[in-house]
């Protein structure tokens, strides 16, 4: 059974698959706005233990109930938040990112496959783009996988020119 659309029909799909893509966006904003607000929390939780270890009001504290900051993970959800803790360190080039690839269809393809992705760059006249990754782990996974298959497009993965001098 064949389906023959007619280009009103096409137009009207294109039409909703935009407007899809601006509520996935739309959303995904007020998710980060929300992360936000839970890593200023965390932050001043940190803080506040800190204070009472310091100030003698807590005097036991065992790895149980307290990580120290640099035990605790947290996910940085906004470009600021990333470039403050891990700068580049946890950035990708993705290479042949082209139509019919949208940065929602790369984005969610790169978390399913690898892990949390926290920020993203397209260049719109170019084929590539950069994924930041929210820890090591999908970092390295995506990096060592080196490629992803994505709406039948092989997109490599690999780490940006000016970071390999850096680790090799």
């Amino acid at each position: 059974m064949s389906t023959n659309y007619n280009c009103s029909e096409c137009k009207k799909l294109k039409i909703k698959s935009e407007d899809d893509d601006k509520i996935i966006t739309s959303l995904r904003k007020k998710v980060i706005g929300l992360q936000d607000d839970l890593l200023f929390a965390q932050k001043e939780i940190i803080e506040l233990k800190h204070e009472l270890i310091s100030s003698g009001k807590l005097n036991s504290v065992t790895q149980s109930n307290y990580d120290n900051h640099e035990n605790l993970r947290v996910y940085f959800s906004t470009k600021q938040q990333k470039n403050t803790v891990n700068g580049d360190r946890l950035k990708l080039f993705f290479g042949n990112v082209v139509r019919p690839i949208t940065k929602n269809i790369l984005i969610s393809n790169v978390e399913d496959a690898f892990g949390r992705v926290v920020d993203y760059y397209k260049d719109p006249n170019s084929p590539f783009a950069f994924v930041y990754f929210a820890d090591e782990n999908g970092y390295n996974a995506a990096l060592n996988q080196g490629k992803i298959l994505i709406e039948g497009i092989n997109v490599r993965i690999e780490m940006p020119y000016n970071q390999r001098n850096y680790y090799q």
